[in-house]
């Protein structure tokens, strides 16, 4: 089943993905051409889903997309088993004021410069903001940060990564970083 351009009548900045160090937005572990290009998304964008199947429960303002459900929004992708599209229809024109994404099973976030994966993710569409949990990786270029729970203000760039404990993990941060190489000076 394919739904598409969903043309959310309210949207507000969206919020795009959780990073522990708004440097890393900023392009801090890259050089500027790999600088995050979520940090200015456009959120008045149309938002275009696939899925295999769609249920829809309007009494609650609910759309729930299952199987291999794709949303693609600008440069924004966004991947997961389900979505939970949460709208209301207060606008004059009828169309769905989307106010939430929540995604379960498998979730990725894509854009041009970055990938980032968990158990599940939730995109606040009002507060422009992304979280993403569970087994949180954040990749961009060679550079590489995990930990279990991750915040991205769309708006502001800043990112905020929790640690995780776990039986084999102590409960901080992760981070391989690459390092360039300086140009020899001889």
């Amino acid at each position: 089943m394919t739904v598409t351009t969903l043309w959310p009548s309210q949207i507000r900045s969206t919020a795009a993905m959780v990073v522990a160090l708004a440097f890393w937005a900023g392009g801090f572990l890259a050089p500027a051409s790999a600088q995050s290009v979520l940090k200015d998304h456009d959120t008045y964008q149309p938002i275009d889903i696939t899925a295999e199947r769609l249920e829809m429960q309007q009494k609650q303002g609910r759309a729930i997309f299952t199987g291999a459900v794709q949303v693609l929004q600008g440069k924004l992708t966004l991947r997961s088993n389900t979505i939970t599209v949460f709208y209301d229809r207060s606008d004059a024109d009828g169309d769905p004021s989307i106010s939430r994404l929540d995604a379960q099973g498998q979730f990725q976030l894509l854009s041009d410069s970055e990938i980032l994966t968990g158990d599940w993710g939730v995109y606040d569409v009002d507060r422009q903001l992304i979280t993403v949990g569970g087994a949180v990786t954040f990749k961009q270029g060679t550079s590489e940060l995990t930990g279990s729970r991750l915040e991205f203000d769309l708006v502001s760039g800043l990112a905020k990564l929790d640690g995780e404990n776990t039986a084999t993990e102590d409960g901080r941060v992760r981070g391989t970083f690459s390092v360039p190489k300086k140009p020899n000076t001889n």
